[in-house]
């Protein structure tokens, strides 16, 4: 556990928080990577990392382009409320590397394990909520169900998915929850970013050895992304083992590894914003719905139908190519 005012880094759990005075901690969601950027520059606070220790210690043996590493650097800033050219966290020196310049010291224990969702008070929303709910029993019986929540920008996609998540956390206690959020990018984006993310809280929560387990068995393609989870003679050993690893792999073992996840407790995932969706999480998600087997697995997604092009095409594709379970698109869209 480190902080560094007014934030919190759980190691262990992978979690960043933020301290409010005078309410509960805030969660500040981070994609894999970018915490493991985060804590290698936390844990040499003070001292310059140059951009090839970096790309070195968290990409080992992969061709990593510079601008995925930038690109990250400015998500965590963008957590961390800072600004490059008036930094209070991360400092850029030009041709150097970048330095963590806010003093970090190490906060009394605390019993603070999990974020708690807010809760709105929704207007309107009730048959899409019941709609969601039926698709979570189904999901409950074996059925794995794929559901799109579709909408224009401001319209409340967001908060129909906090408010179900908080009433499914309530009602379906036994079930596991996490989300990703896909985030617009300019340049180079990083393949299957949501669902890293959501893999990321998965480990981070109460049943993180178990996950973490289940991804070295199933999905070593996978946990060799989070480098904070794995010991590094064990990172050596992934990476020998999953050395020439191709892209169809990692989608047989994604969807192998949440099958099993979901065996032991139903998995219900939430992928936002898949208008900026790469297009490896695409790709994953057809396979999701393509996959026979049985299974306690919901996922939710949330997209803007005017931002989506040829991706379009791709999720109404995921939703009726299954015909096992998945409904066609249009009965499956929830404005």
């Amino acid at each position: 556990m480190m902080e560094f005012p007014p934030f919190r880094l759980d190691t262990a759990k992978v979690c960043l928080w933020r301290r409010n005075a005078g309410a509960d901690d805030e969660y500040i969601s981070l994609a894999p990577k970018a915490f493991a950027v985060l804590k290698y520059l936390v844990e040499h606070a003070g001292q310059v990392v140059s951009q090839n220790e970096l790309l070195d210690a968290l990409w080992p043996d992969t061709f990593v382009q510079p601008e995925v590493l930038k690109t990250h650097i400015l998500g965590v800033r963008s957590k961390l409320g800072d600004s490059a050219k008036n930094p209070r966290f991360i400092e850029t020196l030009p041709g150097q590397g970048y330095r963590f310049i806010a003093r970090v010291s190490d906060p009394p224990a605390e019993a603070k394990l999990t974020p708690e969702l807010p809760s709105r008070k929704l207007v309107g929303r009730n048959a899409a909520l019941a709609e969601l709910r039926n698709c979570l029993e189904q999901s409950l019986q074996d059925h794995r169900e794929i559901v799109f929540v579709t909408g224009e920008a401001g319209i409340g996609k967001t908060a129909l998915a906090d408010e179900f998540l908080r009433r499914a956390a309530v009602d379906f206690r036994g079930v596991r929850m996490a989300r990703g959020q896909c985030v617009e990018g300019f340049g180079s984006k990083e393949a299957y970013y949501p669902m890293l993310e959501a893999l990321g809280r998965l480990c981070a929560d109460s049943g993180r050895d178990t996950v973490v387990q289940t991804l070295a068995a199933r999905a070593p393609t996978w946990l060799v992304q989070f480098p904070a989870l794995v010991k590094r003679e064990q990172r050596e050993t992934l990476q020998r083992e999953i050395l020439g690893a191709t892209r169809e792999r990692m989608l047989r073992e994604i969807g192998e590894a949440l099958e099993t996840i979901a065996s032991e407790r139903p998995l219900l995932l939430v992928l936002e914003d898949l208008h900026w969706a790469d297009p490896s999480t695409v790709d994953l998600i057809s396979a999701l719905a393509r996959r026979r087997a049985p299974g306690k697995l919901m996922l939710i997604g949330t997209y803007r139908p005017v931002e989506v092009t040829l991706a379009y095409e791709c999720f109404v594709f995921v939703s009726s190519a299954q015909n096992w379970r998945i409904r066609s698109a249009q009965d499956r869209h929830l404005r």
